[in-house]
């Protein structure tokens, strides 16, 4: 049976999901989220989120795509292309969903393919380089889940959508 595609992603209100490789903010709650949703799934992600955490996180596998053939990745699988991230997520022993985690070309090939999205909503704009796209609620149009949080005054919400 084939493990179930979703999408995890924290987004400012215009659309910005990183700056230069990096997340513009820092929400303990949301990494704490991200974190427990992603235990003992795939994880499909580009190289810059992959050297924003660092490391393959333990408890869950990591597929990279990157077409840089010369480039590494320790802990976790390397795809050329999404199609082969896919095959190879589905493949791994892991028994949770995949994930598309990031960056900004992942997702917007991913998006479609998910049957779930769960979504940090923050309350603000933020100064970025990449973005979430913009018509995510074309595939997404059933709002399971919302749960508010702030954190250093910045407002934001946990939500769940599916299509």
């Amino acid at each position: 049976m084939a493990k179930p595609i979703q999408c995890i992603v924290a987004v400012a209100q215009n659309g910005v999901i990183g700056v230069e490789g990096r997340l513009p903010w820092h929400i303990p709650e949301d990494l704490a989220w991200f974190m427990s949703q992603t235990q003992d799934g795939v994880m499909i992600e580009g190289p810059a989120c992959y050297a924003e955490l660092g490391k393959a996180l333990p408890g869950r596998g990591t597929v990279v795509i990157s077409r840089d053939a010369g480039k590494q990745f320790p802990g976790a699988a390397k795809a050329a292309d999404l199609t082969e991230a896919l095959a190879l997520a589905q493949a791994m022993p892991w028994p949770g969903p995949v994930w598309i985690t990031g960056g900004e070309r992942i997702y917007a090939e991913g998006l479609p393919l998910c049957e779930r999205l769960l979504i940090t909503r923050l309350d603000r704009d933020f100064a970025g380089d990449r973005f979430f796209p913009a018509d995510w609620q074309r595939y997404f149009t059933k709002l399971v889940s919302s749960k508010k949080g702030m954190h250093d005054g910045l407002g934001y919400a946990f939500e769940i959508w599916e299509r």
